[in-house]
């Protein structure tokens, strides 16, 4: 399934995206921030996972992170076409596959917001009240998925699954699929000293 399932990339353009993107650029100058997203195309195997928000399991997710449409749409992070498991149980994980774990969606602008505002190792060029880092995280929601928390699955990792992350402190990367609209979405960021 993960194989024959039909990905195609989705281009939007809109100004909180870009915003926030430069931001996080800006923000994390040794190491960048790339935002993508594609369409999946129905699967009866794939809405049956994706409705129970279990995408970890049997490495459904991390398994279309590695496919060519994913790969090719995000050259910057340097997606390796295999992915080869740490743990035998993975594939019968729940919770945490290939360094992703589920997550609650009501968050996502809140670690959208922090990372705005922190930034990365250093500091950014110019700093933003939190106030501002959490309206550009909530106008990039609005604009992703409408803010709409009930119909989204979010799988966030924090470590480096591909050689593109510094595997410190400042690594991100947040999928969210929106069940309403088929949309898979994924920020990656990072940083290092």
């Amino acid at each position: 399934m993960c194989s024959e399932v039909a990905l195609s990339l989705v281009r939007i353009q809109a100004d909180p995206i870009t915003q926030v993107l430069n931001r996080l650029r800006d923000s994390h100058s040794n190491g960048g921030a790339f935002l993508n997203a594609v369409l999946v195309g129905h699967s009866e195997v794939f809405d049956w996972f994706a409705s129970r928000n279990r995408l970890l399991e049997f490495e459904i997710l991390p398994r279309l992170l590695r496919r060519n449409e994913i790969r090719d749409s995000l050259p910057e992070l340097r997606i390796q076409a295999d992915y080869v498991s740490d743990h035998e149980t993975d594939g019968c994980s729940f919770a945490s596959s290939g360094g992703f774990k589920f997550d609650n969606p009501f968050l996502l602008d809140g670690q959208l917001a922090q990372s705005l505002f922190a930034g990365g190792a250093y500091p950014p060029s110019t700093k933003i009240e939190g106030k501002t880092a959490k309206r550009l995280a909530m106008e990039f929601c609005e604009v992703i998925f409408d803010q709409r928390y009930e119909d989204v699955s979010l799988y966030s990792s924090y470590e480096a699954w591909t050689p593109w992350f510094a595997g410190i402190a400042w690594d991100w990367t947040a999928v969210l699929f929106d069940k309403r609209t088929r949309t898979l979405w994924i920020l990656a960021v990072t940083d290092e000293d």
